[in-house]
């Protein structure tokens, strides 16, 4: 069975707009990303996870000097490595595309869009970070790499989607 797509339907032009906006907004802020040191953004998330499980009474350092940034806790054997991954850049870059790619809302909300998906991202990923630790400290390596799995899935589908949602339903509605 052969889709039928009306190309003039102005729908599909909008969809094909967003996406082709998408796509290079999103390699552009990707590559302006990959510009930014690695280990600093890497040390951005470790530094306060490691206070973070203090109060939680683990005790520990942080490597800084290795990549990935590594959390050496007493009570564990194996480091705890913060890499690119856990820093969120991915999703920042996605939802930033995502925002930036609506052309149908002003520049002003769009910035808002932008700044609110980046504070949201860091806010949520270390959330996700000290909470996939947590699990580790408190239940297994086992436990620790399922709840890390289900967590980085959820945070991948929850924050982005259900933010660009949220900021997608403000930015019309005003």
């Amino acid at each position: 069975m052969l889709l039928n797509i009306d190309m003039d339907d102005p729908e599909i032009l909008k969809g094909g707009k967003f996406l082709a906006a998408f796509i290079i907004i999103f390699v552009v802020i990707s590559s302006l990303l990959s510009l930014l040191p690695l280990q600093g953004i890497e040390i951005f998330f470790a530094l306060p996870t490691l206070e973070v499980l203090k109060i939680f009474g683990f005790r520990g350092a942080l490597d800084a000097g290795s990549e990935p940034v590594l959390i050496l806790l007493q009570s564990l054997v194996m480091p705890i490595s913060i890499s690119y991954l856990c820093t969120g850049l991915m999703e920042a870059a996605i939802i930033a595309a995502a925002v930036l790619s609506s052309f149908g809302i002003s520049l002003k909300k769009r910035a808002v869009g932008v700044v609110a998906s980046v504070a949201t991202i860091i806010a949520f990923n270390f959330f996700r970070i000290v909470a996939s630790i947590l699990v580790i400290l408190w239940f297994g390596l086992d436990a620790g790499e399922f709840s890390h799995d289900l967590l980085f899935r959820i945070f991948l589908f929850v924050v982005i989607a259900g933010f660009y949602f949220v900021w997608f339903r403000w930015a019309t509605k005003h």
